[in-house]
């Protein structure tokens, strides 16, 4: 199966004062507890109703396992363990550390062995088509190549946006938002599939 993924690039990143490449996969929606009590069903004897039984047990196994101090193992799959954080007073932070200066920070996994070797077997990456990223534009600049796009192009969508000019989802609508408030682009389509035209009454 195809993992899609950005790349980000960070200046000076760790004080070095050179670039540091970064990536992030481009994750899908988690399943839902009815979906993953439907699918289970699907793939052995067990009907939904014993799925979500065992999910509250575990949840409750859990639940206790973790106050008591211990870690929880789920065959096949791995260990999960308590992270914690050690938060001292600003103004105290020579002071005795006692309990009331931890706090948990979350829940570590493990995973057993061969687990990763296994979902590896499986993927493939690829990039992404579209960028998490912006590239960073002044006004001037974003719609000197917006007039050029509508040279070529009648109308505008947000997924064009993000194509052509490298934004992410939030900023390619921000700047069409920005350009309709200025009058110089019109939104048209559905609710659910806008278009942006070129406002022709602008000068």
């Amino acid at each position: 199966m195809d993992l899609k993924y950005d790349v980000y690039t960070i200046t000076n990143a760790e004080g070095s004062g050179e670039e540091r490449k970064y990536v992030r996969l481009k994750q899908h929606e988690a399943m839902t507890a009815s979906e993953l009590e439907a699918t289970i069903q699907q793939r052995c004897t067990l009907t939904k109703g014993d799925v979500a039984a065992v999910f509250t047990e575990l949840h409750d196994i859990v639940v206790s396992e973790f106050s008591m101090g211990r870690r929880v193992y789920v065959p096949q799959l791995g260990y999960f363990s308590l992270a914690v954080n050690l938060e001292m007073p600003e103004d105290k932070p020579d002071k005795k550390v006692t309990g009331k200066e931890l706090r948990l920070r979350g829940i570590n996994f493990r995973p057993v062995g061969g687990l990763l070797r296994e979902i590896e077997k499986r993927v493939h990456f690829v990039r992404s088509e579209y960028t998490g990223r912006s590239n960073i534009y002044t006004e001037e600049k974003l719609w000197t190549v917006l007039q050029d796009f509508f040279q070529e192009n009648r109308y505008l969508t947000i997924s064009l946006m993000r194509m052509k000019f490298g934004l992410s989802r939030h900023m390619a609508q921000k700047w069409i938002d920005h350009f309709i408030a200025k009058g110089l682009l019109v939104k048209d389509g559905t609710p659910r599939s806008p278009i942006y035209f070129l406002n022709d009454k602008t000068e």
